[in-house]
């Protein structure tokens, strides 16, 4: 069997952009935690963005912003490092999905927001998903239909902008502790309140991508199907890595 090389290191089959400068905690299931993963993944910081970029993602001479061509370079970078894919670190990059897309070869995906229309093939026609995000003030309609989703079709936004764990470690804060139960609670009690306004959540998306940890809480006290950007992860790397089945009949 003969194999081929060409890069420095390999065995990455995706590749996940991360902020700059972060150092909040990131517990295992938060995406840039590399034990979250069955497989081995390629970590790298876009250089000096510590922020997602937000609209116009162009300059008046139609040159892109220099929030985005950092993202655009780093994902080059990535697909000549050899990685199969790529993923981001925060569900606010779907506005840039398509300009990433088309700025490589291999797959992207940039945000747990492009999920929404199999998930909501998925439901009853009268069932809503509800979103859970960092901002609910934040996660304005421009993010949604960057990725072709209809904001005011079934969508109930559960924000922890008023989480104090939350917001002591990420939203522009610096902490470098978290009470995870605190966190965890947030999430749970956003989810029920939400619940009271909508009879009829059918599921449960976690759009931030540092709550993955507390999915098992919530389908656990909620009974719903919950989806994560983790999971989603998961499902391109088998794409780009199917797997090689072994048995008998």
């Amino acid at each position: 069997m003969i194999v081929e090389g060409g890069h420095s290191f390999q065995g990455y089959s995706i590749g996940i952009l991360m902020f700059d400068n972060k150092r909040f905690p990131m517990p295992p299931g938060d995406v840039g935690n590399a034990t979250t993963y069955p497989f081995p993944v390629l970590l790298r910081q876009i250089p000096e963005l510590e922020d997602n970029p937000y609209p116009p993602l162009t300059c008046e001479d139609g040159s892109y912003t220099p929030e985005v061509q950092v993202c655009i370079n780093a994902a080059q970078e990535l697909e000549r490092a050899g990685v199969r894919a790529i993923a981001m670190c925060c569900g606010f990059f779907s506005l840039i999905q398509e300009v990433i897309a088309k700025s490589v070869s291999i797959p992207v995906m940039t945000s747990p927001l492009m999920m929404i229309p199999i998930i909501r093939q998925m439901l009853r026609p009268d069932q809503s998903i509800a979103v859970v995000t960092a901002s609910a003030k934040l996660l304005s309609t421009e993010f949604f239909s960057a990725v072709n989703v209809d904001m005011s079709d079934r969508i109930t936004l559960v924000g922890l902008d008023n989480s104090v764990a939350f917001n002591s470690i990420c939203m522009c804060a610096t902490g470098t502790t978290l009470e995870t139960d605190e966190l965890r609670d947030d999430i749970l009690n956003g989810i029920s309140r939400a619940r009271v306004q909508d009879l009829n959540i059918g599921a449960v998306l976690l759009e931030c991508t540092s709550f993955p940890p507390y999915a098992a809480d919530v389908n656990k006290e909620t009974g719903l199907p919950v989806f994560d950007f983790i999971s989603c992860i998961e499902w391109m790397h088998r794409a780009v890595v199917p797997m090689q089945y072994n048995g008998y009949i």
